[in-house]
């Protein structure tokens, strides 16, 4: 799970919204999904800065045409009916009464994911991936025989336990993720110890991770 770098807005119409609602200190609208006007636009903008992946298990959610920055004008996602994968995650869901549309409390998750394993499960902010101090490399280790995640073992046993809790509640390591992973990783790495040129589209981390102790 790689660090996510939220800064760029290309849904400014949102954001301005979304500003105003935190400089004001006022609760947010309730949140109703697709039915909230800018529902699309935030979506859009996460995939973007998400690079079009899960922002935990980093499965493909769209194609990288759709999130071009061509696709704004105006501080809005321009596209009618895009075709995309995934669901809006509320990293905390206790901010989800009173601060629905936070965006530094959004992620694009697969559904999967979203629904069955993270749920409303209370978080802990060591593998928020957005966060200035969130360093993959330092927190977390991928074991390339397994295909699972694990806490860094150089961490102290609070930090371990608190990854290794996280990783579940994220469901980094979901069986079905932890298959697609496996199959696409292995052969990935196969054409590439055959000189085969490779283009990674999912797992980014996983990969460099495994090519690194490879």
């Amino acid at each position: 799970m790689r660090k996510i770098d939220k800064s760029k807005i290309f849904s400014t119409r949102y954001k301005d919204w979304e500003a105003g609602l935190e400089k004001k200190g006022i609760a947010h609208p309730v949140y109703n999904s697709s039915k909230n006007k800018y529902y699309k636009d935030v979506v859009l903008n996460l995939l973007h800065v998400q690079g079009g992946l899960c922002a935990y298990t980093e499965m493909k959610l769209c194609p990288k045409e759709l999130i071009e920055k061509s696709n704004w004008k105006n501080g809005s996602f321009i596209e009618d009916n895009p075709q995309f994968k995934g669901q809006l995650d509320h990293f905390d869901p206790d901010l989800k009464t009173d601060k629905a549309w936070l965006w530094d409390n959004f992620f694009m998750v697969d559904t999967d994911i979203n629904t069955k394993v993270k749920g409303k499960k209370k978080i802990d902010p060591i593998l928020k991936p957005d966060l200035e101090a969130y360093r993959e490399e330092e927190l977390l280790e991928y074991d390339c025989n397994m295909h699972i995640y694990i806490p860094n073992s150089s961490l102290d046993v609070e930090k371990q336990n608190k990854v290794k809790e996280m990783i579940l509640k994220l469901g980094i390591n979901f069986d079905p993720v932890i298959d697609s992973r496996k199959e696409y990783l292995n052969d990935k790495l196969t054409q590439k110890n055959f000189g085969i040129p490779i283009e990674i589209n999912q797992f980014p981390t996983a990969f460099k991770m495994c090519e690194t102790n490879n």
